[in-house]
Order: C-alpha cells, then structure tokens, then sequence
C-alpha cells in the first residue's frame, strides 16, 4: 500500500496534473530518523493552483492540504507583502479573503511526515487581469447626517446577476455604536443600502468597511479595490411632515414640535404634482439655478421655466426641493402653483436650511401621486419585511405545515399561512 501511495506522489510530481488547476509536491527536508527500519513518506502537499498560473479568479478558493502526513502551516502573501486570512479546519487550509485581480501571489506551507521529518512546499501564481475594472463609492463618509440617512455603496454600472449582488453583499460589514438592527436591500441593481429597522439612534457612530477587491460584478468586470467609510448621526432626531394638500410644513426634533411653515406645494398636474412618501435630504445649496431642461423639458415648450433660488434643500432624484420661493409668498399656506417644489417664505426657507443636515426625513402626505423607490433615497418606502426581502441573501422562512383542525362537523380544515413577501411584491406595494 505505502509503495502504491508512493508511486502515485511520484507521479503527481512529475506534472501529470494538467487536466486538473488542483497540484501537489513532496518536499522533505531531511532523512527520516531510524536505520535499518523503512522511514515513512515524506510529507506531500496538494493545493488548487497550479504552479505558475496566470489566471487565478480573485474569487477563487484556495486551499492546501496533505496526501501524506500532515499541515503545520500555511501562508499566502501578495504583492504588498500582506498576508491573507485562511482557516485551517480537519486537515485543510481554506482562504477567507479574497485577492486581488491582476496581482502575483505566493502560496507557502510547512508540515511534517508520519514519522516527524519536516517539510516545505512553495507556489507562485498569479491572478487573471480584469478586462474592465468595476468602480463603485460609498456613502456618507466623514460627515453628520440626519436619522434617515442609510449607508450606500453605489456602483457605477450595475451588478449584473444575483449571485454577484450576493457575493457584494458577503463582503460588506456595517458596524454601529450602539448596536442597532437593520438590514442590506438593494434599492437597484447598481445600488446596495443598509438601513436600521426603525430611524438611527441620534449620536450613532457608524462604519462601514467594504472589502470588495476581487469581486465579480459583471462579464471580465472585478473591483480591484477595498474601501471604507465612517459618519455620524446628529444629537437630534429631525423629521418633517409636508401636508401637501393642507398646504403647511411641521417640524419635529425628538418627537417635539419646534416649527410650522405655509408652503405651497406642486400645482395638480400629472407633470407637477408633488409626491407622497418618506423622502430624506440628500442635497444643500445656499445658492443654485433650477433649469427645466435638466428634467427633459425643452425651451421652447410653455412649461419650461429656469430660476434662480435659495437655501434649496434636494429630497429626490427627479428635482424636488424644498426652497426658498418669495414669488409665490401669495399662495403659501393657500394653494399649489409651484413645479414640484416645496416653496417656502424666505426667512422661513433660510431658518430650515440652517437647522437641516443631509439624512433629515421629510414626509410628504395627502397627495395622491406617490414617490417611486428609484425617485430619491427610497429606503423608507419599504416596511422593515420589505427591505429585507430585498437583500440578495434574504431567505424566506418556512411556511409551518398546516395543523388539522376539526370544524364544528367533525371535519379536519387547514388554515395556510401567508408567506413573507418576495422582493417583487415589496416593489410593487411602495410604488
């Protein structure tokens, strides 16, 4: 049997491998101790990488193990000199982190055979280089924000299949002081959030380390980068509540009213109507020119309009603001004149924008045109069930089997238990 196993190392190590990326080698350091007696084999390596590869995934699970005798240590080092994390677990050492694409790896392990004699094992590779380099960011980073504000990593092209969104998702780690719970959704397929079940905790500090290097994210398209972040939630927790048809603006800190506002909100047309749901600040400019243009609207079309406002405040995607509006100072607290905006006295507008931080909520009611999910910040469209079936490794729970019941006749009935609702439905219920 020993002489059959040896035979087998014996031709593993002659490179008899090439159908295979998996290869071993026997590389004793010494004779084993003993004369006269047969010393046991040497102790023989075997990994998934073949020696010399040039087109390792990033992604790809390295592992090493012995044929004979047994693994002490194993070390994979990258161009930086910085050691990956493995585990080694019954005798097999498995990576944990992943590489990064494009770069030259060295695989090492020590060990010892049956009998004691030490041995080594050495490998270079190298991983595949990207066709495309996939880039993303994240966000909010260094700053204080307001108690809607969710952690967002924002790709700049989507990620094309649930498995890679799964694969993103693995590699993000939020981290909060104090603990709170929430959970990752993708909002698109170009954008993963993490929001807490209900609003932050004011004064929460929050970090996010993303170690996306050597993630798929579509056909030859890695990233090729870890990144990180930190913010802040503000000591207070403001939220706002825009009445669109009463025409009139609360605001609460810490459940306390501390302003009320007449505004005038978008005229009732399918073009202009200001939108119902939860919004959040996402933007601040003391100064800027609201052209309609950007919206698709041309020149030459009567509802075209560009002008110049103050102490704007952005709440969606599709030119929503809540802005200071002294044209329309007539119609505030009375009627709705305005594109979709939230028009505001001056001296009002100017008060909100000085007590207002990004990730402030404002919530729009009694409209009848309800903001989309992709519109703005949609996170808080979504119940908490909602927003975590749309994780890419939500998984639903079990549906308990049904218990008989016997009905007044005497005849056993089941009742079916609703299920959790899919992504899908969560979709379609917020929009």
């Amino acid at each position: 049997m020993r002489s059959a196993t040896r035979a087998a190392i014996a031709t593993l190590s002659a490179g008899a491998l090439a159908v295979s990326i998996a290869g071993c080698e026997s590389s004793p350091l010494a004779d084993g101790p003993g004369s006269g007696s047969t010393p046991a084999p040497p102790v023989s390596f075997q990994t998934s990488v073949v020696k010399g590869a040039k087109d390792v995934r990033p992604d790809a699970t390295v592992t090493v193990s012995t044929i004979e005798g047994s693994l002490h240590t194993v070390t994979l080092v990258g161009p930086d000199g910085k050691e990956l994390r493995g585990e080694l677990e019954n005798g097999t050492w498995r990576l944990v982190d992943m590489m990064a694409p494009g770069a030259v790896y060295t695989l090492k392990a020590t060990g010892v055979s049956d009998d004691g004699t030490p041995g080594s094992f050495s490998r270079a590779f190298t991983t595949l280089k990207p066709t495309v380099e996939a880039t993303y960011r994240v966000t909010p980073d260094a700053d204080t924000v307001g108690v809607g504000m969710p952690v967002m990593i924002t790709f700049d092209t989507n990620v094309m299949t649930p498995q890679m969104r799964a694969n993103v998702e693995k590699q993000v780690k939020v981290t909060t002081t104090p603990a709170q719970e929430g959970s990752f959704g993708w909002l698109t397929d170009n954008q993963l959030m993490w929001r807490p079940k209900e609003y932050w905790k004011p004064n929460t500090k929050v970090s996010v380390n993303a170690a996306l290097r050597g993630v798929q994210t579509g056909e030859k398209k890695w990233v090729t980068q870890d990144k990180t972040a930190a913010f802040t939630i503000a000591k207070r927790a403001r939220i706002s509540t825009v009445d669109v048809g009463n025409h009139v603006m609360t605001v609460k800190e810490n459940g306390k009213l501390v302003a009320t506002y007449p505004v005038s909100s978008g005229r009732a047309t399918k073009s202009w109507r200001t939108r119902s749901g939860t919004k959040i600040i996402t933007e601040k400019r003391a100064f800027m020119v609201m052209d309609a243009a950007s919206l698709g609207v041309p020149k030459d079309d009567p509802n075209y309009y560009r002008t110049e406002v103050n102490y704007a405040m952005r709440v969606t995607n599709t030119g929503e603001f809540l802005h200071s509006a002294p044209w329309s100072v007539w119609a505030q607290g009375r009627r709705n004149v305005s594109h979709g905006c939230v028009n505001m006295g001056p001296r009002d507008a100017k008060q909100m924008f000085n007590a207002s931080l990004p990730g402030d909520v404002v919530d729009f009611v009694n409209s009848p045109r309800k903001m989309k999910p992709t519109d703005g910040v949609g996170v808080w469209l979504f119940d908490y069930a909602q927003w975590q079936a749309r994780s890419a490794l939500y998984t639903p729970p079990k549906t308990p089997a049904p218990t008989p019941s016997a009905t007044p006749s005497g005849t056993p009935s089941t009742a079916a238990t609703p299920s959790a609702p899919s992504s899908a439905t969560a979709a379609t219920d917020a929009a």
